[in-house]
């Protein structure tokens, strides 16, 4: 941690005396902004690994449970959890089965099973995390008994209780055309399909749980070029009839940079291109804006389901360092700001882009990742305030980003992103650049809390505001590991800082 104290100090002394630049203005909030909900920053995890990262009643997995305390302590509000994903539609419940779960691999190295097998223990993963509110995955994929949806659906409702914030029926049912279903699978078919399986799944929970019916997410469809090609539209959907009954509460569509799949280019490369990239950023999102604007007549809120950097559990050297976390700050509040009212980082055991290891498993221990703490970044910008909001400041290059952030009417914080790549073993001065922007004149200095790592490339070491998050250190909870409280001054209505190459800081105003 030396290189990096000693590179926080250089920063703070050359701006007074060498920096010698025009301030950029903060943009006013726009009229038609709505407030960022507290628990913007939440999760998804693959059905398959649920209980790794939430363990049972007779040992829980703590580790994850301080984790999402850190967020929730930040914000005032508990990150919502979704469990689903691709192993959702490959799980069957087995009222009898005495196992919490069972997993069948294909091939044993493989990222998830083809088939999961679970019992009414499952559910006691639900009762270890604290004061979560879950999205639970139903199986939409099988169509040998409608008897095995109703049993799952029930079991959910009555063991998960007043934590059960929605159901989701289907995970990406947009892929099964030749996958799931015949290759001439329509959208009208699926129509029809959710239609009668969401009833059945109403009845049976309002017979089993007599308080009111939570609802769904849904379509939770994947719309990305990179990723799948398609004629499947959500707007088409809900014109074809889509959820007649009206069971759906929000709207959820998955999102991905791109996919590890070849031909690939290398990792360092593609962490610059792809994610520290905020021009890549924005044209990534746009489609789910516009989205969001041309489904916004249905009243729902707009949520990102599932989401994270590169699909296919990601890539090693690009979505488990410290540059995927600058992406992820960049990315959250570009997205907050256009109206996502949710994101979920999804999650899995060993995968690559994991926010944490929650156990050991094929030799790697337990262990906090670097997007981790961007979501933690992300949640100090937002804090507790029920009136925050959000606007971009538009910078020159596509390396770099900056947001201003207000409580209300009144600027409260600035976050500033340089995502320009540094590796930790490139030898000489790690370089930086330099901001400053005008501020009202009331204000006489402001906090500076750092996202900085030994690099772009970095996979351990990684602090925010000098906290660490690390496993080995208090099994997830902030533990200070390098200081004093940094301080910005501001001289002449105007607030001034470096940022050094591949990190992000936290302005927070007196």
């Amino acid at each position: 941690m030396l290189k990096v104290a000693t590179l926080l100090a250089t920063a703070m002394l050359l701006c007074p005396g060498e920096c010698n630049f025009h301030a950029t203005g903060i943009p006013s909030i726009p009229k038609d902004s709505s407030p960022i909900p507290n628990d913007l920053q939440s999760i998804s995890i693959e059905f398959a690994y649920f209980p790794d990262y939430a363990g049972n009643k007779s040992q829980p997995n703590t580790f994850s449970k301080n984790l999402l305390h850190n967020l929730k302590a930040i914000t005032g509000i508990a990150p919502k959890v979704r469990v689903g994903g691709t192993s959702q539609d490959h799980a069957t419940y087995f009222p009898n089965q005495e196992d919490n779960i069972h997993l069948i691999y294909e091939n044993p190295t493989d990222d998830q099973p083809i088939q999961i097998n679970y019992g009414p223990t499952y559910f006691e993963s639900y009762d270890t995390l604290g004061d979560i509110k879950y999205l639970h995955g139903l199986n939409m994929n099988q169509n040998s008994s409608s008897q095995q949806l109703k049993d799952a659906a029930t079991e959910a409702c009555t063991s998960i209780g007043d934590k059960l914030h929605l159901f989701e029926l289907g995970n990406e049912f947009n892929f099964a055309p030749g996958k799931y279903r015949a290759a001439n699978y329509s959208l009208l078919d699926y129509v029809h399909e959710w239609d009668m399986k969401s009833a059945t799944v109403k009845k049976a929970v309002e017979k089993a749980c007599p308080e009111s019916f939570p609802g769904f997410m849904a379509p939770s469809f994947v719309l990305i070029d990179k990723i799948v090609t398609t004629t499947w539209t959500a707007e088409e959907l809900f014109d074809l009839g889509y959820d007649a009954k009206n069971l759906t509460k929000e709207l959820s569509f998955h999102n991905y940079m791109g996919v590890n799949a070849p031909p690939l280019p290398p990792a360092a490369f593609d962490l610059q291109r792809t994610l520290m990239n905020h021009t890549n950023i924005i044209q990534n999102l746009a489609p789910q804006i516009q989205r969001a604007k041309n489904l916004a007549y249905l009243g729902h809120p707009y949520t990102l389901g599932e989401l994270n950097s590169i699909a296919n559990q990601g890539r090693n050297g690009e979505t488990n360092v410290l540059g995927d976390a600058l992406w992820l700050v960049d990315f959250s509040l570009w997205a907050a700001e256009h109206g996502m009212r949710r994101l979920h980082f999804h999650q899995g055991l060993n995968y690559r882009y994991a926010s944490w290891q929650p156990m050991e498993s094929k030799g790697v221990a337990p262990t906090t990742r670097p997007p981790y703490y961007g979501q933690i970044m992300v949640a100090n910008a937002i804090g507790k305030s029920k009136n925050t909001r959000i606007v971009n400041i538009p910078l020159a290059e596509d390396t770099e980003s900056a947001y201003a952030i207000y409580h209300g009417k009144r600027l409260s914080k600035l976050v500033v992103t340089n995502l320009r790549a540094f590796n930790q073993t490139t030898s000489g001065t790690r370089p930086h650049r330099a901001y400053s922007f005008h501020v009202p004149a009331r204000h006489c200095s402001a906090k500076v809390e750092r996202l900085i790592g030994p690099g772009s490339d970095a996979l351990v070491n990684i602090t925010f505001g000098g906290i660490s998050y690390d496993y080995a250190l208090r099994r997830g909870k902030p533990a200070l590991v390098h200081g004093p409280e940094e301080v910005a001054r501001v001289r002449d209505g105007v607030l001034a800082v470096e940022v050094p190459d591949s990190s992000a800081v936290l302005l927070t105003l007196d």
